[in-house]
């Protein structure tokens, strides 16, 4: 594996990291607006998705850390929808 591969599974890694725990999903949705937030945080999802498809990786372990990287950024890129639709019709007096 080399160095550009083991560096953008890094950068994939931080990625789902940093969205995965909702810290950017706050940041942007917060600091940006909801539209704006959530087309950067989206499309932070899938530039997380687009670096672990282009590590090249061994069959083995590292190739489960980058498909665990890929499907897991690819996850989160929806929890944007999944937070605004349960806020509509859970809590729809809040966001009025």
């Amino acid at each position: 594996m080399s160095f550009s591969s083991k560096f953008l599974l890094f950068l994939s890694f931080i990625i789902l990291f940093f969205n995965g725990s909702s810290i950017s999903f706050i940041l942007y949705d917060v600091r940006l607006g909801a539209y704006f937030g959530n087309g950067l945080f989206i499309l932070s999802s899938l530039a997380g998705v687009l670096f672990a498809s282009i590590a090249e990786v061994d069959a083995g372990r590292r190739g489960f850390y980058c498909k665990y990287c890929m499907y897991g950024n690819l996850l989160i890129s929806f929890y944007p929808l999944y937070f605004h639709l349960i806020g509509m019709w859970v809590f729809p007096s809040l966001l009025r």
